[in-house]
């Protein structure tokens, strides 16, 4: 008998398969600074500035407030982590806009992002 690969298709929050494997969402979410990403989003109902996700960001996870980690954390976050988050279908970042937004796979990941907690 050969080897068999079991792989738990995540689903979009409309319920249909996202067409992503779990595993896809526990390799993006394994930063966490994009896991603090999605809890910042899951608190607000409408899209949120770069800027204040940076604050968010750098509060949580350098426990510091001063302009010079806000800045850095929004550059990674600008270059890095929001277009990661994106390309895996958990975020919409429109970088024109600098506006941040739950994408279809926002709920898979707040679901993985909770469990990990």
């Amino acid at each position: 008998m050969g080897n068999v690969t079991l792989v738990r298709m995540a689903v979009s929050q409309d319920g249909t398969p996202s067409g992503r494997s779990t595993d896809d969402y526990l390799a993006v979410l394994g930063d966490p600074n994009r896991r603090v990403v999605v809890g910042v989003l899951a608190e607000t109902d409408r899209p949120i500035s770069i800027s204040s996700l940076a604050r968010e960001v750098a509060a949580e996870t350098q426990n510091a407030s001063p302009d010079a980690k806000i800045a850095q954390t929004k550059l990674s976050l600008h270059h890095n982590h929001l277009p990661k988050l994106d390309a895996a279908g958990v975020v919409t970042y429109d970088s024109e806009e600098r506006l941040v937004a739950p994408a279809d796979g926002f709920e898979t990941a707040l679901s993985a992002v909770e469990l990990a907690n």
